[in-house]
């Protein structure tokens, strides 16, 4: 038997966190919430769910994971997203993984499944997403990627797949995709800067046409219809926006 500690970061998440921590209550003796500043009923939601909630200052997603790994009761984590959903075929192969014992030096991925504007897409460039999402805290730890961050190894790991996934809630609308593309966007540019990175005039106007060719055409996100398509489209707008946002930072 292994204890494991689930992570989740929230801020204003109350239209997610009960759906999130719902299934997730059994499964572990800490379910650690970290909260940077809600100011709805995330909090009091989560807590209501069985969470241990813990409140801090938000340091940029890489780094309030880090520290969480300070309040985590367990070495080992599952890190979650507060939109995220386990499905019952994850759910038991999370119970099957730590009925046992776990070497450190084996980190799960789990697949994702987006679900858009309330529409899973099984097609395109999230057709086939799988995160890095458990692993031992001794030895991992989240690098500094501003944005798309991903969790890092001091020791040589074996990855390995869980069966099932996670139901990502990721955006209602469109105008909360076209919102959150834009900041990421912003904060790669800023992130780019800081390693001197330039990106070439060309570069910047074919990627974002490449990239939905690739993910409408080629990966099939049309199967996905209207949604695979508004869903490719604003996805060409980040890829455009990234570089463009390098590029006046140059200026």
């Amino acid at each position: 038997m292994t204890a494991f500690t689930i992570m989740i970061l929230t801020k204003n998440e109350e239209h997610n966190i009960v759906r999130t921590l719902k299934p997730l209550g059994d499964l572990t003796d800490d379910l650690l919430v970290v909260d940077s500043g809600s100011a709805d009923h995330t909090i009091s939601l989560a807590q209501q769910a069985g969470a241990r909630v813990i409140q801090t200052t938000w340091q940029g997603y890489a780094n309030t994971k880090n520290w969480a790994h300070t309040q985590a009761s367990h070495d080992w984590i599952c890190s979650l997203d507060a939109d995220e959903e386990i499905d019952e075929v994850l759910k038991k192969a999370l119970k099957d993984l730590f009925s046992a014992d776990l070497s450190m030096h084996v980190a799960y991925m789990i697949k994702r499944k987006l679900v858009y504007c309330g529409k899973i897409l099984h097609h395109g460039s999230v057709s086939n997403e799988y995160r890095l999402r458990i692993y031992h805290k001794k030895i991992g730890h989240w690098n500094r990627q501003a944005v798309h961050e991903d969790v890092e190894f001091t020791e040589p790991v074996q990855i390995k797949k869980l069966s099932g996934f996670l139901l990502h809630h990721s955006y209602q609308s469109t105008k909360e995709h076209e919102d959150t593309i834009d900041k990421y966007a912003k904060l790669f540019a800023e992130q780019k800067m800081k390693e001197n990175k330039t990106v070439p005039f060309f570069k910047a106007y074919l990627s974002p046409l490449f990239g939905f060719i690739k993910n409408y055409i080629f990966r099939t996100g049309f199967l996905d219809g209207y949604a695979g398509w508004q869903f490719a489209l604003i996805e060409m707008k980040y890829t455009f926006r990234k570089y463009q946002y390098m590029r006046i930072h140059h200026k």
